[in-house]
């Protein structure tokens, strides 16, 4: 449940990090998405982060580049992008184990994810008829993911200016989890899906995003693998395989075997 992210100690970001069933090795080579990666990284946008400028730093130090990773692909909207940071930051939040969903640029990662496949349901069968499907079939309705997000974006925010005159990624923790809870209920109504499916994809994605390779704009500084003490993207084992003891291993991202091929 929403409301249980911080409160139930009992199941902490520990037990979490041992135990979840993500299977993060597979989100290396791809995302749980499943969406074709854009490269070209060199778009104008209407937000821009830069890195921060040490006024100490020598002559001699390459000047700070710009991070065109953080450049909106899908929103065209702050207001809608802060919502979808905030939510996702609720699901996977900050605290003393390490970073939650906003540090680890997973709002990043789902804009991104959101301008490919993923955002247009690319792999999945759209034709209908559409009935109400099992437990095993997920939902069963027209409406394409890119669109699904906007119409929460919208219930979240009207749902929050409501009941607190603010969106709702200026609200306090609580009152975001309120608002989560109902989703996840389907204590509110979205157009064209349920609100539990949305609540749903939104987990999804916010984990692949902490746990995908950094290569998709989640998984910032690979810190979403140092939690889990996750090697990375190894090629092979074959010096390891036979060693005693456990292995400890560089962290890896899929990054570096293009550079050490260049």
């Amino acid at each position: 449940m929403a409301d249980n992210y911080e409160t139930e100690k009992t199941f902490s970001r520990r037990g979490f990090l041992k135990m979840s069933g993500i299977a993060t090795g597979s989100l290396v080579a791809g995302t749980y998405l499943g969406s074709l990666l854009d490269t070209n990284e060199s778009e104008e946008s209407p937000e821009t982060e830069t890195a921060s400028e040490d006024s100490g730093q020598s002559n001699e130090q390459a000047a700070p580049q710009e991070d065109y990773t953080r450049a909106y692909k899908f929103f065209s909207k702050a207001d809608d992008f802060k919502t979808i940071e905030a939510a996702s930051e609720r699901i996977f939040p900050e605290d003393d184990l390490g970073p939650g969903a906003l540090a680890l640029g997973v709002g990043w990662f789902i804009d991104h994810e959101l301008a490919g496949g993923y955002g247009v349901n690319a792999r999945e069968y759209m034709k209908g008829p559409f009935k109400e499907g099992t437990g095993f079939q997920g939902p069963q309705y027209p409406i394409l993911r890119k669109d699904l997000y906007m119409e929460a974006i919208r219930v979240m925010n009207e749902t929050a200016q409501e009941n607190h005159e603010q969106l709702f990624y200026e609200l306090e923790a609580e009152q975001q989890d309120e608002i989560l809870t109902q989703l996840e209920s389907d204590e509110l109504t979205l157009r064209g899906a349920k609100a539990s499916d949305f609540f749903e994809e939104l987990r999804l994605a916010t984990l692949s995003g902490v746990y995908s390779d950094p290569l998709y704009r989640g998984n910032k500084g690979m810190q979403g693998w140092e939690m889990k003490k996750f090697p990375g993207a190894h090629m092979s084992y074959i010096n390891e395989v036979e060693q005693d003891g456990p292995v400890e291993l560089e962290t890896m991202p899929l990054s570096s075997h293009a550079e050490s091929q260049e």
